[in-house]
């Protein structure tokens, strides 16, 4: 969920001499251990960290793309704030992505300092916007107005939160499709905004480089997919997995259990993605593994470690050293008491199917 960028380097890349075009490109451990390091601090807003982790691991163990990462991190986040903003030509949408990345790039520099960051975030909008915005006396209250000043100017935009810092995703291309898809406790119908043509895809994306974002999110009324997280295609298993799967059971879950914690969510989400994963079932165990908390403020990072420890516990041993038939059953089975708890604890449920 929110619970939204390389051709010069490939360009370089053919102008290398054929001792160095030979290099290897897979980085070292100790290199892609920091890497899953730094993803794990920057989803908790801690830029800091992100940056001590790829420093403490030697240069020469970050090769193509890794390295590429590494050097952009490290400006990133220096000194003083990186604006990627040439996309937009619009002045007004340009202004209030600035705005965005400048209180982002200062909240992640400073975690501590994230509720006075925001406090000046609103008061910058504020005076961007004009009188429309005046009687704003909070983020929730200007917002509806910035997404509808937004859309006048030809950009669709979600805002809001996405832990542990205010939100900002902007694309221009946005079509309608239904799509069945089956969860593990039943069928459901929803509705898919494919969302394209993006300009920022939030601030996961801006804190990494771009090399990752949410690949979309639920609201009761629809999903929405960041279409250009799926370089596969929309008839790929992590479409189907990844966004289907789990964003479905995010909207589920919200009909049937008002009021669940973001944790909770994912938690649930995260194990539909493992009862229903083949292909890329030991990239998204990975990513779970690599990346955890004990932050309740950072859902996915949380959800990350409750799935792992509760599969571990269930499968008698690591997620990641049994079979992928284990893994999804050990999802499914703990997906279903999971529910069953909820039930008995007098949770409101509806049936999921429909």
């Amino acid at each position: 969920m929110p619970h939204a960028i390389r051709i010069a380097p490939l360009f370089l890349a053919a102008l290398l001499p054929a001792a160095y075009a030979a290099e290897p490109e897979t980085s070292t451990p100790a290199a892609t251990a920091a890497i899953a390091e730094s993803t794990n601090a920057i989803l908790q807003g801690d830029g800091p960290r992100a940056v001590r982790a790829l420093r403490e691991s030697p240069i020469d163990g970050f090769r193509g793309k890794d390295a590429v990462y590494r050097a952009c991190m490290l400006a990133r986040h220096a000194d003083a704030p990186v604006f990627a903003t040439d996309a937009i030509t619009d002045d007004f949408a340009r202004g209030v992505l600035h705005d965005y990345q400048d209180y982002w790039w200062h909240a992640m520099k400073s975690p501590s300092q994230r509720a006075a960051l925001e406090g000046k975030l609103l008061e910058t909008l504020r005076k961007r916007i004009g009188a429309d915005a005046a009687g704003a006396k909070d983020m929730d209250a200007l917002e509806p107005i910035l997404q509808g000043q937004l859309l006048a100017h030809g950009y669709r935009a979600q805002l809001g939160r996405t832990l542990p810092l205010r939100e900002l995703m902007m694309w221009r291309k946005q079509d309608t499709r239904p799509y069945n898809v089956e969860l593990p406790e039943g069928p459901y119908t929803v509705k898919v905004e494919l969302l394209d043509d993006w300009v920022s895809r939030g601030w996961t994306s801006y804190g990494r480089c771009e090399r990752g974002s949410a690949g979309g999110w639920a609201t009761a009324e629809a999903l929405y997919a960041v279409v250009p997280s799926y370089s596969e295609g929309l008839d790929s298993e992590a479409f189907r997995v990844v966004f289907l799967g789990h964003e479905t059971q995010h909207f589920a879950d919200q009909n049937a259990f008002p009021g669940m914690a973001s944790w909770e969510l994912e938690y649930r989400a995260k194990l539909v993605e493992l009862a229903q994963a083949r292909e890329v079932s030991a990239k998204r165990l990975g990513s779970f593994i690599s990346a955890q908390s004990d932050d309740m403020d950072s859902p996915h990072t949380y959800a990350n470690k409750r799935v792992v420890a509760d599969l571990t516990a269930r499968l008698g041993e690591s997620p990641d050293k049994v079979s992928i038939e284990r893994l999804q059953q050990a999802a499914r089975d703990q997906l279903i008491e999971d529910t069953r708890r909820r039930k008995a604890a007098g949770a409101h449920a509806d049936p999921v199917a429909r």
